[in-house]
């Protein structure tokens, strides 16, 4: 799946734009002493990490409280940072790569016993050599808000029940000065429950969080609740009507017209998405089988090019329209934002009626759902 977002990466573009995010957002209310405050270098003569077999390391050990949360970054311009952190037996308790923002990385951790813990520094790219910053502050009330929202889906019901809260509470309490590490805190949550089974409290959430958010002081933080929102109403869509519109691929207005009483197939998806072009075969099959019988498709072009687009449609002969904004392309696309897209291929059936039957069928779900609406293929031949 090509994604924005999932988790961390939606947010670093949605909120950054292009090139690192957060990297240069100030650290708001991050006034604490350090606890362990070092800058070193990683070299060729440095042993290579036992995990992280082609990337060298250095071991830095810091003695920890039980109960007491421990906020570790590591920073550097040079290298892609990687941080591990094992007890003192060598067993492997935590690890990041972009937490602290493309490229640095950082834990959050909270210790369950008194004792000496070891921080490897480390690379994502093996090989890789230069100076780096590793600091270790205690982590505040967010911090571990954050560090149980990571590992929300291994919870229980009640502690997910309580961390739901301390979310809401920190976005109440924050008002117009939540921030962009408030706005990857909501996210993680939501993202959490979206890909699980309650799409129901996903919606809530989205629509909860995104109303918080959009109350900011910073405007990509406001920008991003109003996608949390249109998250919300993307998951409320089965039963509904869908709201299509926009400028097609041609520079037409889009029209429903002609869609009136078929079975529509809504395709948000991209030439640059892999997952998207290896499903191509299936919804092309699925539109030579049924497209008689009253099946139609629309696709909604999240490419940043036109020409590629267009090269495209024609080289795989798509019959079907695409909606497409030249002036707002990709993920700035006002169906993207209005439907909180966070990732591609999604797809969203609607039935003759103009109510959503289903949301991201494709392959054999896609055409059992087809056979529903429109018969087998076998049936149209007797």
């Amino acid at each position: 799946m090509c994604s924005r977002s999932l988790a961390v990466g939606f947010l670093l573009v949605a909120l950054a734009g292009a090139g690192p995010a957060f990297a240069g957002e100030p650290k708001q209310g991050d006034d604490k002493k350090p606890i362990l405050d070092v800058k070193d270098e990683l070299k060729d003569t440095d042993p290579k990490d036992r995990k992280r077999t082609e990337s060298f390391s250095k071991v830095h050990e810091l003695k920890m409280q039980a109960g007491k949360g421990y906020k570790i970054d590591m920073r550097s311009d040079k290298l892609d940072s990687f941080l591990r952190l094992e007890d003192a037996d060598g067993k492997e308790l935590a690890f990041d790569d972009d937490g602290g923002g493309f490229p640095h990385a950082r834990i959050v951790h909270i210790a369950d016993k008194d004792g000496t813990y070891k921080i490897i520094a480390t690379t994502f790219k093996g090989g890789d050599t230069g100076p780096y910053t590793l600091t270790v502050k205690e982590a505040s009330k967010s911090d571990v808000v954050m560090a149980k929202a990571q590992r929300f889906p291994a919870l229980k019901a009640e502690e997910q029940k309580e961390v739901i809260g301390e979310v809401r509470k920190i976005l109440a309490d924050k008002g117009k000065a939540t921030t962009q590490a408030d706005a990857m805190l909501a996210l993680n949550l939501a993202s959490f429950l979206e890909r699980g089974k309650d799409q129901k409290q996903a919606a809530e959430l989205y629509g909860e969080f995104g109303k918080s958010l959009s109350l900011s002081g910073d405007a990509k933080v406001a920008e991003f609740g109003a996608m949390f929102q249109g998250a919300a109403r993307r998951l409320k869509l089965v039963g509904s009507p869908m709201e299509l519109k926009g400028t097609l691929a041609d520079g037409k207005k889009f029209d429903w017209t002609p869609y009136k009483g078929k079975v529509v197939l809504v395709d948000f998806w991209a030439t640059w998405c892999g997952p998207c072009i290896a499903e191509l075969p299936n919804v092309k099959k699925a539109y030579e089988q049924y497209n008689k019988r009253g099946f139609e498709i629309v696709g909604v072009s999240l490419d940043n090019n036109i020409d590629a687009l267009t090269r495209f449609v024609e080289k795989e002969k798509m019959p079907w329209a695409n909606i497409y904004e030249k002036d707002t392309p990709g993920w700035s696309q006002p169906l993207v934002k209005h439907y909180g897209v966070m990732a591609i291929p999604l797809t969203v059936l609607i039935g003759r009626d103009g109510n959503v039957v289903a949301m991201n069928v494709r392959g054999p779900a896609l055409e059992r759902e087809l056979e529903k609406l429109l018969g087998a293929e076998e049936k149209e031949n007797k």
